[in-house]
């Protein structure tokens, strides 16, 4: 899976985020880094937001990093595949998940977050060193 890296010079820490999470995450790492220059690149998402992924996958649920409960599924007009519904499962979270397949493609998976994580993913990497272990970014295969 892609992965986005996100240095603060300040606090001498970076993040390797999944790429599907970075959107999600932007808020907590607001929490996190604390630094002006450093949060530049990282534009402030609402906490309302809702992001959209298409991907072609066999596989009807992708893993993003987090832990889903199911709470419903049901047919939608215009589409043979069912939409499923779920919610994080960590505690106080209220984050949302619906996943589909195209109706114009069944290839394809669209995968639709609401709202912004109020804590980590389980599969965020952290590293006190930069780079870590003196390895080159454009050498770090995650």
């Amino acid at each position: 899976m892609d992965r986005v890296t996100i240095f603060c010079h300040k606090m001498k820490l970076f993040k390797v985020f999944p790429i599907l999470v970075v959107h999600i995450q932007i808020i907590l790492l607001q929490q996190v880094i604390t630094c002006k220059k450093c949060m530049k690149g990282i534009k402030k998402v609402d906490a309302k937001s809702k992001v959209a992924f298409r991907f072609r996958s066999e596989l009807e649920v992708l893993d993003d990093g987090f832990k889903w409960r199911k709470y419903g599924k049901k047919m939608v007009k215009n589409n043979p595949n069912p939409r499923n519904y779920y919610k994080c499962s960590s505690g106080g979270c209220n984050v949302k998940k619906r996943v589909e397949r195209d109706n114009k493609d069944s290839s394809y998976v669209i995968t639709t977050y609401e709202g912004i994580h109020n804590h980590e993913s389980p599969h965020v990497l952290h590293y006190t060193q930069f780079p870590p272990n003196n390895i080159a970014l454009h050498n770090l295969h995650l």
